[in-house]
């Protein structure tokens, strides 16, 4: 081989280690303010027991609930390749226990698990690393049994179960030409657990000085034009750290649904973002107690978001009132830094995007779709509501998601069932007991019904994807209303995601 051959492999093999991936693991978690950075390296990828004829075998008769048996006689749930990072497991049981056995991690093909616990124990919360709230029983998640707490690996990772698992499902992230080192028991999730309890506050680290613009807005109902505020106007480049709105009194439902938040980019015609800010802050069914990490509100307090939001050549925010019915009083705060994201190898700063949609009702048999998009970008979670046409009309929670990626023939991202989706479990006790939690949440189901036995209602649902769902061409997230598409209702949905303006 010659000196220069060797020399190019040389730089070739400095390059790839160098190549920088996102912040993986509990390192995520510590560097939020990274979150508009979309990576080139890094793919998102979702397993599931949904069923793999097109029928809802999705983990009753447990025929999808492993990959296969493995010749210790264990069933493999998961089994990749890495470097990668699996950020949540979900599984769902009877009651609070889960009858299958234990749960095992095999790192980097070793013969012996690292992590090797009973089900019900390894999701009680109660034993180090593994505790609440980044580990939630089936009474907080309501009917789910989850684990949040960051799995990376550096070669290889398999999870087994001892026995046939049933429904399950589980997110991770695979990284491209990146160094990362598998999980020990040594692994410091103390601050992740104080960000996870401290929910309402800014999760992210902002070592710059924020500036405050702060006002009160007042707005008519709607009689023939639409009422506008302006919240923010600057004509440089910047971040918006955080928006905050406290209504001064209690907005319905139908105002939520029609007061628009707008953020117009770079001196731009068309606003950026356009939704209502009941969505935008967690709810489609009005005033929720909402507390994420990312977005929240509650009837007694204030609405927040912590999601950044950069801009190169200025910003302007508004509200606008489309109800025709109420006005509306607001005290608004909006927190800004005056820098936008400095440049980092293998990695683009995106801007902040968030897409309402609807369909009142739909009947088509066909997937109702929250998200269509071209270009690149990464998609940071989704809020989602659902209101029955008629009482009787119910089982629309059979509808599995399926998020297709760089147009893939097949969805990247299959689940199984509504409720499984958003981290519940089982179609009546998820609707009778909302939850709101760090990543995901159904904080608030109304006009509950028992027919023949099992409870039909509205809800409204929201989940964050750590470590985003990235893209480089393309993505489509949708959803079935019912098994096969066959339930109309009413649906509809925000999604916040980044994106490189084309």
């Amino acid at each position: 081989m010659s000196n220069k051959i060797i020399a190019l492999a040389a730089c070739l093999a400095i390059f790839a280690s160098n190549m920088q991936a996102q912040p993986v693991g509990p390192e995520f978690y510590e560097n939020l303010t990274s979150l508009p950075y979309i990576y080139s390296n890094t793919e998102s990828y979702y397993l599931s027991s949904y069923d793999r004829s097109g029928g809802n075998d999705d983990g009753f008769l447990g025929t999808y609930s492993q990959l296969y048996v493995d010749d210790k006689g264990e069933h493999v749930i998961f089994e990749e390749d890495g470097p990668g990072c699996v950020y949540n497991l979900w599984f769902t049981g009877s009651g609070i226990n889960l009858h299958w056995g234990k749960i095992k991690f095999y790192f980097d093909s070793e013969k012996t698990p690292r992590i090797e616990r009973e089900a019900r124990e390894f999701f009680s919360g109660l034993h180090q690393p593994f505790v609440y709230p980044l580990v939630t029983h089936s009474f907080i998640s309501s009917g789910g049994f989850s684990c949040s707490v960051p799995i990376p690996f550096a070669g290889h990772l398999k999870i087994t179960t001892e026995k046939t698992a049933g429904f399950y499902n589980t997110y991770y992230q695979l990284y491209k030409d990146a160094k990362t080192t598998s999980w020990t028991d040594k692994q410091d999730n103390s601050k992740l657990i104080n960000i996870f309890q401290s929910c309402g506050s800014d999760p992210k680290k902002i070592t710059k000085d924020i500036m405050m613009d702060s006002k009160f807005v007042s707005l008519a109902a709607a009689r023939g034009t639409s009422p506008e505020e302006e919240l923010l106007s600057l004509s440089d480049g910047g971040t918006v750290q955080h928006i905050k709105i406290n209504p001064l009194y209690k907005p319905d439902t139908y105002a939520l649904n029609h007061f628009y938040l707008r953020i117009f980019y770079d001196n731009q015609e068309k606003p950026g973002v356009e939704v209502p800010i009941g969505p935008f802050f967690g709810s489609g069914l009005g005033e929720a107690d909402v507390r994420s990490l990312f977005v929240g509100m509650s009837s007694s307090g204030t609405y927040y978001c912590y999601l950044p939001m950069p801009f190169k050549k200025g910003i302007r925010i508004t509200i606008e009132n489309r109800s025709f019915q109420a006005g509306g009083e607001f005290f608004c705060e909006v927190g800004y830094t005056n820098q936008f994201p400095p440049e980092q190898k293998n990695a683009d700063a995106g801007y902040f995007g968030a897409k309402y949609n609807n369909s009142w009702p739909i009947t088509e048999p066909n997937d109702y779709v929250l998200f269509d998009y071209k270009g690149a970008g990464a998609v940071i979670g989704q809020v989602m509501t659902v209101e029955p046409v008629k009482p009787d009309r119910k089982r629309w929670w059979e509808g599995d998601m399926r998020i297709y990626i760089d147009s893939e023939e097949k969805p990247r991202f299959h689940g199984t069932g509504h409720e499984d989706e958003y981290q519940g479990g089982w179609s009546t006790f998820w609707l009778t007991n909302p939850y709101s939690l760090p990543l995901f949440g159904q904080p608030k189901t109304e006009n509950l019904i028992d027919v023949f036995g099992q409870v039909n209602g509205s809800t409204t649902a929201y989940r964050f994807w750590p470590g985003k769902i990235h893209f480089k061409k393309s993505i489509t997230i949708s959803t079935e209303h019912g098994n096969n598409n066959d339930t109309p209702a009413n649906y509809s949905s925000l999604v916040y995601y980044y994106y490189i303006p084309n």
